[in-house]
């Protein structure tokens, strides 16, 4: 058995409160992430996140490439493929002459955002997003009149975000360094439920038809998974757009198929917190088609050809071109 002296109790004491010094001087000096640079992601993270998977996940919001002035948000390139509809023709509701009929709604897109930083303590540096949002839901649709429509559903977003930062000078390369994990280069999964009604109005003028169409969808989402210890998702957002269509026949045939052209013409409205995160609380779209007319000579096909869609609103501009496929049952 060791027995101290006081003079070896005194050195104990001494070594003790030295290592106890030691140790919180060295937490001091530790590095860390500099609180301009928490800031800057703090602004670029939470909101973006769930605006990037409503236009990625919703199937109503358009798909295209996103630019945003000013850098003060990612550009975004969006690739997506859904739609909503009703999967059986009209059936009688039991009162009176109303009718409906089951609405499904599906979407399956994907997301590549980038976000150069040209301000601030980041500024030359760079982040990506890549998510996958997929959507799946239902309801039904009542035929007040011929013309008139009213239809509920409710549908749910999956979402899985991935982000990479890419340090490109001393500054990214500390952040790189102490947050890579954290608030950088992390995934982070989400879900959305999403109740909506829209009404639809349909009429006809000569062989010309049009379609208004009034839609309001509430987002909720949350994450529940995430790499980041720090980092998740919760907010509340809603949309409600206004939209005019119109289908003109042009009576010129290809191939025994009708030549339509036609488009629409919508302003969405965007509250909440995906109106932060995309820094604007409006998106106009114009769109312009020109397809064929397969009604009666393809299974449920409507119509098939292509379409362009120029969207703007506050801070960013976009386009997209592609497919135009319409369903009727």
């Amino acid at each position: 058995m060791l027995i101290l002296s006081k003079q070896g109790k005194r050195w104990r004491w001494f070594v003790l409160a030295a290592a106890a010094a030691l140790s919180v001087l060295l937490a001091i000096a530790q590095p860390v992430i500099p609180a301009d640079a928490l800031q800057q992601f703090q602004q670029v993270v939470g909101n973006r996140v769930e605006a990037v998977s409503i236009l990625g996940g919703d199937y109503a919001a358009a798909g295209g490439v996103y630019t945003f002035r000013g850098g003060n948000i990612a550009d975004l390139s969006i690739s997506k493929i859904g739609g909503s509809g009703k999967v059986t023709s009209l059936r009688p509701l039991g009162v009176g002459d109303l009718e409906w009929a089951p609405v499904l709604q599906g979407n399956l897109g994907m997301v590549s955002a980038v976000n150069t930083f040209k301000t601030g303590y980041l500024a030359g540096n760079q982040m990506t997003y890549d998510t996958l949002a997929i959507e799946a839901g239902g309801g039904a649709a009542f035929y007040l009149t011929k013309q008139l429509c009213l239809t509920p559903t409710i549908s749910g977003i999956y979402g899985r975000v991935q982000n990479k930062f890419d340090s490109q000078n001393p500054n990214g390369d500390l952040i790189k360094s102490l947050g890579s994990g954290t608030i950088v280069d992390w995934t982070l999964d989400t879900w959305s439920v999403v109740p909506a009604l829209e009404l639809n109005y349909e009429w006809r003028w000569r062989r010309m038809t049009f379609d208004f169409n009034s839609g309001y969808s509430f987002f909720h989402a949350e994450s529940f998974e995430s790499s980041s210890p720090i980092l998740g998702v919760k907010g509340d957002s809603s949309t409600w757009a206004n939209k005019l269509e119109a289908d003109v026949p042009l009576g010129l045939e290809i191939l025994g198929h009708e030549l339509h052209t036609g488009g629409f013409f919508s302003r969405t409205e965007v509250f909440g917190d995906a109106a932060h995160g995309l820094n604007t609380d409006y998106i106009y779209t114009a769109n312009g088609r020109l397809v064929l007319d397969f009604l009666g000579k393809l299974w449920k096909v409507k119509w098939l050809g292509a379409g362009v869609s120029y969207f703007w609103g506050g801070d960013l501009s976009g386009w997209s071109a592609g497919l135009d496929l319409r369903l009727k049952f």
